[in-house]
């Protein structure tokens, strides 16, 4: 007698008196043993009652756990967890070969929310009955080891604490696992980082910017979020980041072009930021969000256009930006701390760019570049006054003129000026500093007070609709370089004898209309290239050339070769490449 469920109820071997019965646990059964021969029977009946089932739910969580707990039963029961609250997410590190459904595994772990009361239930199913077996636990508040145990980290290494042993300082530089930031309802212990002040995630998964910054991690002063995800976009929490002093931000990769990033209103509250980088986010609207960042010292950043507020950023020491909309607002000139300044433009603005004519406010200002469709036309009277200036440079075509003080830039070393104006002042003669110079195509002719450019070092005049050049060439006696391609140049003043520091001089395709004699006077010269040039006959000076001298002289127009091949029988120490 009993409840037989077939498999499950059973004798083993129903013909030996000494066999194994098998029964449900709980249910009551009578076992009938029978013995027949000659004609007669005799029978024994034993009651059996098979013991209810028990099944002991071990919790195995660490002592430094507090929301994510260890459970465990023992593995011959197979069954399947539950639990009768909302929860982060389970996993299981056991392993025995069999690819199972994580609530399907002996050992468990809860993934649970703070302080929150939870029922464990473990069912097992057995002959067509439904076991359960329960615990009730309670979790407390999320702890700095849940959290580095959910992006699978340990203290040490790639973690800093503080005396106290709060996580400060956390380097997860192209980490695998980022994208669990993105995620904090699965992964709530990551809330614990409440004391968290640097967080490094360059080149990891993290798919955006998370809101759990802004929501927990309000400790912050450093954010690098350097190549991660694609779109990106900036939560209205991250506002809350009051003490975030440096905050990098730039995608694993380009989104399309007109992509814009709206900053949030709160983005403003950021008072306490001195470093933002925000490049090929695409363009970035700030929202009127930017002249309220007063204590930013380093902008770099793409934006749709320079916002008309600039001008606040009165602590600021650095800016680079690269903007859809030409356009510099009047309000630059207070930023008084300014030194670095590189403006980039896509489109040209709805008019020419002007810069402020109070520019020289700029009394720190060591460097101005500006790329681009700016069709800047002018530059203010005040901008010979940039006393601190080391390095100019301003590309295009729209310049039309250069100031007539521009010689008091005393301190400038660097000029690339680009624009459609045909002479320099007088001037430039006291630029004493200056030691690169890249001409405009545009200039037809060098004042005679060039001479007095006594640091010039490199001089670029490719392309140039220079003809000539000042006879007063001669004294710039630290000139090492000249690229003079493709210029309209025809031939040298009888100075340019007296350069005893250049080492080369290229001429490429330019339109001299012989070989200049004034190079055979050079003591220090080693390159001489004047590929495509109309040379003819060399002087005979050229014998009296300094040794170690190589020339290019490939594609010249009316070269006497056969000069060439007495040069070299008579005179060592030339080379001569054609």
């Amino acid at each position: 007698k009993g409840t037989v469920v077939e498999d499950y109820v059973k004798i083993d071997d129903p013909n030996n008196h000494n066999s194994f019965f098998r029964g449900v646990p709980g249910e009551e059964y009578i076992l009938t043993w029978t013995v027949k021969g000659s004609g007669n029977s005799n029978t024994a009946t034993v009651d059996v009652k098979i013991p209810e089932l028990h099944i002991d739910i071990k919790e195995n969580t660490p002592s430094s756990f507090k929301t994510i707990l260890h459970f465990a039963v023992d593995p011959k029961y197979k069954g399947k967890w539950s639990f009768d609250k909302a929860y982060g997410h389970l996993h299981s590190t056991y392993h025995d070969g069999w690819a199972r459904p994580v609530e399907e595994n002996p050992t468990i772990e809860l993934h649970g929310y703070s302080n929150t009361s939870y029922q464990v239930t473990y069912t097992m199913t057995y002959a067509g009955k439904n076991y359960q077996f329960t615990k009730k636990v309670q979790t407390g508040e999320y702890q700095e080891d849940e959290a580095l145990n959910e992006l699978q980290m340990g203290r040490g290494g790639r973690v800093v604490e503080d005396k106290d042993g709060h996580i400060i300082e956390m380097n997860m530089q192209a980490s695998g696992i980022a994208h669990r930031f993105n995620d904090p309802g699965s992964f709530p212990a990551l809330k614990a980082f409440k004391y968290l002040r640097k967080l490094i995630l360059g080149g990891s998964s993290l798919k955006d910017v998370p809101t759990i910054f802004g929501d927990h991690y309000l400790a912050l002063e450093e954010l690098s979020l350097d190549r991660v995800g694609y779109y990106l976009t900036i939560p209205d929490n991250f506002g809350n980041l009051t003490k975030l002093k440096s905050f990098h931000l730039t995608p694993m990769r380009t989104p399309d072009l007109g992509y814009t990033v709206v900053l949030p209103k709160t983005f403003g509250n950021l008072k306490s930021l001195e470093t933002l980088i925000m490049r090929y986010v695409g363009d970035v609207d700030f929202n009127g969000t930017l002249g309220k960042l007063v204590n930013l010292k380093h902008l770099d950043c793409f934006v749709t256009q320079l916002p008309s507020d600039f001008g606040n950023l009165t602590k600021l020491v650095s800016t680079e930006v690269l903007a859809q909309q030409a356009y510099i607002p009047s309000s630059l000139s207070q930023c008084r701390n300014l030194r670095f300044a590189r403006f980039s433009f896509v489109y040209p603005g709805s008019s020419p760019v002007t810069l402020p004519s109070d520019i020289d406010n700029l009394t720190k200002l060591d460097t101005l570049e500006i790329y681009g469709e700016s069709r800047l036309q002018q530059l203010p009277q005040s901008f010979g006054n940039l006393k601190s200036l080391k390095q100019l440079w301003i590309q295009g075509e729209s310049l039309q003129s250069i100031p007539d003080n521009i010689g008091n830039l005393s301190n400038l070393r660097f000029w690339l000026v680009g624009g459609n104006f045909k002479t320099l002042p007088a001037s430039i003669g006291n630029l004493k500093k200056l030691e690169d110079l890249w001409l405009s195509p545009s200039v037809e002719k060098l004042p005679d007070e060039f001479g007095g450019l006594s640091s010039l070092s490199y001089l670029n005049m490719e392309n140039s609709r220079l003809t000539t050049l000042p006879e007063t060439f001669g004294k710039l006696k630290s000139l090492k370089e000249i690229n003079a391609r493709a210029s309209s140049i025809t031939d040298f003043p009888s100075s340019f004898g007296q350069l005893d520091g250049l080492l080369k001089l290229d001429f490429n395709y330019s339109k001299l209309k012989k070989f200049p004699v004034e190079i055979c006077a050079l003591k220090a010269v080693n390159n001489v290239i004047l590929n495509g040039t109309n040379l003819g006959r060399l002087p005979d000076e050229i014998y009296s050339m300094r040794s170690g001298v190589i020339f290019t002289l490939y594609q010249c127009l009316n070269m006497d070769y056969d000069q060439l091949k007495e040069i070299t029988a008579k005179r060592d120490g030339l080379v001569f490449y054609y």
